[in-house]
């Protein structure tokens, strides 16, 4: 036990729920007799005897585990563990482990009590929270469905190579074989300027080496594969699986912002890393030959979403899962569509747009999709393309995509077009202010390529944005009026901050999440990543941008990311619950299915997305009235 400044201790506390909620003299009689551990990294805490009581880690972080060291849930600054072993003697035997050097203050177990029996909200913040931890420990032991979906999201750098093996462009085959030996390794990257540059794999030598009767003399810029694909530290695991499948590759390098290469993936990591049940189902949906064939496969996928709900993966995962998987349909669908009318008379691209190119959709989630056309096509051309795009839609919507209720979608002529004419489209929507214009905007403005027969992949695409953002970049007129439109709908929160719910009809009671809450937060996302040089399609990815490019401060970006978290969480829950009982998918949620903390978190979060509004009116319409 250390010595203990309990001023010091107070001035943390009161800033930290549920302790800021205690009155003054609550706080004082709650620290008398508090101490403070030094917990080194590594150290294991049995919370027995006097230890049996509520901690608070003051600063560092720690896990909690199972006796048999399953993973229940991970804290850090300002929060608090010990809560079963006080109010339940820890039937679990649940252990708590310093991830690193830790200061920890310890609550006397007499005084923490008496202020439970004291106050209703500090009780029921901890009955929440022990609550919340049985059921992580629950979805812990469920390891039949808990683990595959919780792999989905690991991070790469939790699982690739950090130790790499390097050449340079210069050096011969014959050296660089030599170190790959001696290392144990079937890769090596080729690193120009600190910056990746390629890649020389053990297939590589022999494909263009030995079979071909070369010399081990041989530079390596003459073998490697130059530019190789690679993804970033903070990638999926899924999304890594997805590349290597499709690009048919073994070795993925791993880099930075910067291209340096800070690590390795091979599918010999993956394979340790176990099955992950999404991979199976794209793999299913690459060796189907009909949309027959494709819409039976895809009979699994509200399946896959209740299992990937149901394992408390991160909201922002699992809208990234699913848009892995709706990219690999579509695309799928796309080549069905080309086998059945032929090669396409001239080079196009298969757009998305709405939440597929935000890469948030869950469960029920409609099509929003358009083509984009080389050149203006023939008449016979014409309609070659309507069939086509007419085939892709139907088929998307057999196989639970289901087809856009606006008609916003390549099947409708009105939504396939030229470059020009796209950049033509985006130019009269940025220079109108008619509510159609603005509604488009709102859908349009989030775009995606995820199918490309041109040659310069992406290109066309990468373009009509360059313009959009150029042109909305002059036209400040044209910001102001979709702030207006943005901030028209607000949060479902009236006087006292009583929730404003659905006084008739099927939802009666109920709140909207998605309209009266993602749909806010999606909006003020968008203006900001119009407003950055950089384009973002996703929602978070956009507030990231606005952080970096300094548009909007770091505390109000982080909050209105966590309300984004937070309701998306509510949204997939309710849509899991209501699919479970309907077959059908709503995002509508009854306030009184949830607890009296948790309808207190929510309101927060309203408010939040309230307050980020005003930052945005004082930002875009300054000067407009």
């Amino acid at each position: 036990m250390a010595a203990i400044d309990i001023p010091e201790v107070h001035k943390f506390i009161e800033t930290i729920p549920p302790f800021s909620s205690l009155n003054l003299l609550e706080r004082r009689q709650l620290l008398m007799g508090v101490s403070m551990l030094y917990v080194r990294q590594g150290q294991t805490l049995t919370l027995k005897n006097e230890a049996a009581t509520v901690h608070l880690i003051r600063r560092g972080a720690c896990e909690i585990r199972t006796p048999k060291g399953g993973l229940v849930d991970q804290i850090a600054d300002g929060e608090c563990f010990g809560i079963s072993s006080l109010m339940a003697q820890n039937p679990d035997g649940l252990q708590v482990v310093a991830m690193e050097d830790s200061l920890v203050y310890r609550f006397d177990k007499i005084r923490f009590k008496e202020t439970l029996e004291k106050s209703e909200a500090f009780e029921l913040f901890f009955e929440h929270t022990r609550h919340n931890r049985l059921r992580k420990l629950s979805r812990s032991q469920s390891n039949e469905l808990a683990s595959p979906a919780l792999q989905l999201s690991t991070p790469v750098s939790h699982i690739m190579t950090r130790q790499l093996i390097q050449a340079s462009p210069e050096e011969s085959v014959q050296t660089i074989a030599m170190r790959m030996t001696e290392a144990r390794v079937s890769s090596i990257l080729v690193v120009e300027d600190e910056k990746l540059s390629g890649i020389v794999t053990d297939r590589d030598l022999r494909s263009r080496i030995l079979a071909l009767g070369g010399s081990a003399d041989s530079l390596v810029k003459d073998v490697m594969t130059r530019d190789p694909v690679s993804l970033r530290p903070d990638a999926l695991v899924m999304q890594a699986q997805t590349l290597m499948s499709e690009s048919n590759i073994h070795h993925l390098p791993i880099v930075d912002e910067e291209q340096r290469a800070v690590g390795m993936l091979t599918a010999a990591d993956l394979l340790r890393h176990q099955e992950l049940s999404p991979l199976l189902l794209i793999n299913q949906i690459h060796r189907q030959q009909s949309i027959e064939d494709l819409a039976r496969v895809c009979k699994q996928w509200p399946t896959l979403i209740m299992n990937l709900i149901v394992t408390d993966m991160k909201p922002a995962d699992v809208g990234k899962v699913l848009a892995t998987v709706s990219d690999n349909l579509t695309r799928r669908v796309i080549e069905l569509a080309l086998d059945k009318f032929g090669p396409a008379p001239m080079a196009f691209q298969f757009l998305v747009f709405g939440s597929q190119a935000r890469r948030d959709q869950s469960l029920g989630s409609d099509q929003d999709n358009g083509l984009m056309l080389e050149r203006e096509p023939t008449a016979e051309e014409s309609q070659y393309f309507a069939e086509l795009s007419e085939f892709i839609c139907q088929g998307l919507g057999l196989c639970g995509i289901r087809l856009c209720p606006g008609n916003i979608m390549a099947s409708n002529p009105e939504w396939r077009r030229t470059t020009v004419g796209w950049q033509q489209v985006f130019s009269t929507w940025i220079k109108s202010s008619a509510p159609s214009a603005l509604l488009h905007a709102s859908i349009f403005f989030d775009i995606r390529c995820v199918y490309d027969t041109g040659t310069r992949q992406g290109d066309a695409v990468n373009n009509l944005i360059t313009a959009m953002q150029l042109e909305v970049s002059k036209n400040s007129v044209f910001l102001a009026t979709l702030t207006r439109t943005a901030l028209a709908s607000k949060p479902p929160l009236g006087f006292f901050r009583h929730f404003v719910l659905e006084s008739s009809g099927e939802h009666k009671n109920q709140l909207d999440l998605k309209h009266q809450g993602l749909a806010l937060i999606n909006d003020l996302a968008r203006l900001y990543g119009l407003s950055c040089k950089t384009y973002r399609a996703g929602t978070l990815d956009r507030i990231e941008q606005a952080i970096r490019e300094k548009l909007i401060s770091v505390d109000t970006a982080r909050n209105l990311m966590d309300a984004w978290d937070k309701l998306n969480g509510l949204r997939l829950e309710a849509q899991g619950r209501h699919w479970q009982a309907t077959g059908k998918a709503s995002a509508y949620l009854d306030p009184k299915d949830l607890s009296s903390l948790e309808r207190k978190h929510l309101k927060t979060t309203f408010s939040i997305i309230s307050d980020v509004q005003d930052v945005a009116q004082q930002r875009f319409l300054r000067g407009y009235s």
